[in-house]
């Protein structure tokens, strides 16, 4: 097993943080100043996790020589990965690069960055086509041997070798697998300062978002469709609260094309759906969004055990109802059983306004449940 591997509990610590505050995440930054950094999160949290979690198998130690050759390449190419998506995070949170110019770990010319780019060409990326011998800028080109770990004053070495005849060659060049994998822990280290960016961001936003303050209307359709825009902007559009809202909406706005017997009952029912309303307003103004869901969740997801035999019914004439693409045909046998168990009434059927189904399926499922 490689021992030069980086804590995977500080990658777990960063993949929550992307996880716990993803909307905040995705509707700040999928759009950010016209582009989508979003997706530069993703990538640098998948790759960072591909990489971490790689190390551990990489095999310094393999019997063959051309294998444990690429073995060290594979190791240098981890680093770089893991380097260059901590790089992009501090571009993407708009942070300060502390270690952009720091030559504590290889005291070479030129900066470790620099240095280790080096490291990187001269053991693999691209031996066979290097522009300098020690990081500094050269007119001379340079051409690498296979490494190894034979000879030499480190772990690993190449022999490099010029295209300039007067240049002395071959030249050797070694590397200390401790002192890269110090120059790549300093860096990974840095993720623990993003974690607290991020955490201080999403702070920010939710301290802005309290202080703003959502405006009421008496006409409820006109406050659910406040709350719709809120949603858009406190957690993100076509998510969190966006299909309960919708889902209000169209039970606000439904025809009630039944008799006045229905009328009254959805009324009582549209009534209650009040105390939701208010609980959706509160929960977006006080940005506080329980993990269990609201508490008046009853009101549109029945949970009563009465409906259990039905609840394969039920789920089709919901799809019936949420999805335009669900073939209309079979739903019939489906409200025939609703109808037979006195769930709905029994001039219900698939001819009817699917806002007004919709408002009459809840509203009796409502009354049906024990609260």
């Amino acid at each position: 097993m490689n021992l030069y591997i980086l804590d995977s509990s500080l990658l777990d610590e960063f993949k929550q943080a992307v996880s716990d505050h993803d909307d905040f995440l995705i509707n700040t930054y999928s759009n950010y100043n016209g582009k989508n950094l979003w997706s530069l999160i993703c990538s640098a949290k998948d790759w960072l996790s591909v990489s971490v979690n790689s190390l551990p198998y990489i095999d310094l130690k393999h019997s063959h020589d051309d294998v444990r050759s690429l073995n060290v390449l594979q190791l240098i190419t981890t680093y770089d990965i893991v380097l260059q998506s901590i790089e992009q995070l501090h571009r993407v949170f708009e942070m300060e690069h502390p270690l952009k110019k720091d030559d504590s770990v290889f005291n070479a010319a030129v900066p470790d960055d620099a240095f280790f780019a080096q490291i990187r060409a001269y053991f693999g990326a691209h031996p066979v086509d290097l522009r300098s011998a020690d990081g500094t800028k050269s007119t001379d080109k340079y051409f690498a041997s296979w490494s190894s770990d034979v000879g030499g004053n480190g772990d690993y070495s190449v022999y490099l070798y010029s295209n300039n005849p007067d240049v002395v060659q071959p030249i050797r060049f070694s590397i200390s697998f401790i002192k890269i994998h110090e120059y790549a822990v300093k860096r990974y280290s840095l993720l623990s300062n993003i974690i607290n960016v991020i955490e201080k961001k999403n702070g920010f936003f939710v301290e802005e978002q309290r202080r703003r303050e959502i405006g009421r209307s008496s006409d409820v359709v006109e406050m659910l469709q406040v709350l719709l825009k809120e949603n858009s902007i406190r957690i993100r559009e076509h998510d969190g609260y966006h299909h309960d809202i919708q889902t209000l909406i169209e039970l606000f706005t439904a025809p009630q094309d039944f008799p006045e017997q229905e009328r009254q009952e959805v009324a009582q029912y549209l009534n209650s759906l009040h105390v939701l309303v208010d609980e959706l307003y509160e929960a977006f103004q006080s940005m506080t969004f329980g993990e269990d869901g609201m508490a008046h969740g009853h009101l549109l997801y029945s949970r009563s055990s009465k409906f259990k035999g039905l609840h394969y019914d039920l789920e089709k004439v919901f799809e019936y109802l949420n999805n335009p693409y669900f073939r209309a045909e079979p739903v019939d046998y489906h409200l025939r059983r609703l109808i037979s168990e006195g769930v709905l009434p029994p001039y219900v059927n698939r001819q009817m306004d699917k806002l007004d189904l919709q408002l009459l399926l809840l509203s009796r499922l409502v009354d049906l449940h024990e609260t």
